[in-house]
């Protein structure tokens, strides 16, 4: 085994931490393996690929880095833990949302009852979701607080 090596970076971009990049490199690693990764350095870091990848940025100083552009709030949606049915339950029976109401806000919509009925689990985004959201007047910022207090059930 050798270690890492840095073939190329073709794209720095910075992160909401100073002096944090995340960078698309080609490396070969330690078993002879070669490919494209993202890689984060921090400044910090003296393991690894890092210090060869901080004496690149050293040795580069022109070469493009991207401003660090933060997540919209339908990303961070995105990312939040999808929820089991008990949890979705107990979340909403905690506003008051019973699941009678919510079969009754979901009568003649025989997918939407399915879907409600047969999920496992339930995603932020899901169309479902965001439907009885709106049919109870949920504001989307209420429910993620609900969503994330929810995923510690």
């Amino acid at each position: 085994m050798t270690n890492p090596v840095l073939n190329s970076v073709s794209t720095a971009t910075a992160t909401v931490d100073p002096g944090v990049f995340i960078l698309r490199c080609n490396i070969t690693d330690m078993e002879g393996s070669t490919y494209d990764t993202d890689y984060c350095s921090h400044p910090d870091d003296r393991f690894g690929l890092n210090p060869t990848i901080r004496k690149w940025l050293a040795d580069n100083p022109l070469f493009p880095v991207q401003p660090y552009v933060p997540p919209t709030v339908e990303e961070i949606r995105a990312l939040l833990r999808t929820l089991s049915r008990r949890q979705l339950l107990l979340a909403l029976n905690s506003i008051g949302i019973t699941e009678a109401l919510i079969d009754e806000k979901l009568t003649g919509d025989v997918e939407g009852m399915i879907e409600w009925k047969n999920a496992s689990v339930f995603e932020r985004l899901h169309p479902l979701v965001t439907d009885l959201s709106v049919a109870f007047g949920l504001p989307p910022e209420q429910v993620d607080s609900l969503w994330v207090w929810a995923s510690g059930l």
